[in-house]
């Protein structure tokens, strides 16, 4: 799928400031594609860029499907080891979801296509609270969100049996445990914005109107827990939720470009948002 041509090309989104996004088409004699992804990558809140695998990687196969994908530059919080960590104009929530809304809103304006927005680990996290503020300016909604390993709460939900059983001797292999996940939503927000921490994230409320999801975990990544309990939540207020499990690999593998559950993963987002 991905060893299809595809056509990309560089665009700025204007606003304050002007995000950079990166288009992907079919690179092929054809109609516009009637699908649009809006797709945002992982990196803690704190890394990452157009340039990485799990963010270019999937762009290329929903193209090579006949999409059209919209690769999201936003902005980044500064991570534990900058100088900026606790200065109270360094970029914090909500500015990484106001350039996904702002490039979402950029995207809408290829015409009247079926539009989705998806996103990997933290992107998952932007991708979700992006749903939630569209819901809540009554705004367009997607047709449909797909999620890989996404981080989905502030504080890491206990691991259910079969998560602990999966990690057996994997611990050591760098799994993001509870201190992780609350370190990376403190950060998110920064010191001066703890109290807007739940907003930062997917709250069980928000669950209401969700479009529907497909969420695809690592096997061997607590962060399985955030995925199980948030589906639990859409599927409690009614929402079609289909999970999903690769085996045998643990966070962040549709970084890894080539892998047999990266194509997998990519495969199946596709056949999802097939009409």
């Amino acid at each position: 799928m991905t060893d299809v041509p595809v056509r990309t090309e560089d665009a700025v989104v204007s606003g304050t400031p002007a995000i950079k996004v990166r288009v992907y088409r079919p690179d092929a004699p054809q109609a516009e594609p009637a699908t649009t992804v809006v797709w945002i990558h992982g990196g803690a809140f704190i890394s990452g860029s157009l340039d990485m695998t799990e963010a270019d990687a999937p762009c290329r196969a929903f193209a090579a499907a006949g999409l059209t994908a919209v690769s999201v530059d936003y902005r980044r919080a500064p991570g534990f080891a900058s100088r900026t960590q606790r200065h109270p104009h360094a970029v914090r929530y909500p500015l990484p979801l106001d350039d996904c809304v702002a490039a979402w809103q950029w995207a809408a304006r290829f015409g009247d296509t079926r539009m989705f927005v998806g996103g990997a680990s933290a992107g998952g996290a932007l991708a979700t609270t992006l749903v939630v503020r569209l819901g809540r300016q009554a705004a367009r909604l997607p047709a449909g969100v797909v999620l890989a390993y996404p981080l989905l709460h502030a504080e890491l939900p206990p691991l259910p049996p079969q998560v602990r059983s999966s990690l057996r001797g994997w611990r050591r292999l760098g799994t993001l445990g509870p201190r992780a996940v609350r370190w990376m939503g403190r950060n998110y927000v920064g010191p001066h914005g703890l109290a807007h921490l739940s907003e930062a994230f997917p709250r069980a409320r928000d669950c209401a109107g969700f479009p529907p999801t497909l969420i695809v975990d690592a096997e061997r990544d607590t962060l399985r827990a955030s995925s199980i309990a948030f589906a639990a939540a859409l599927r409690e207020h009614g929402v079609r939720v289909t999970h999903l499990v690769e085996r045998g690999v643990r966070h962040g593998y549709l970084d890894r470009a080539g892998g047999a559950a990266q194509r997998a993963t990519l495969r199946r987002m596709v056949e999802w948002m097939a009409p």
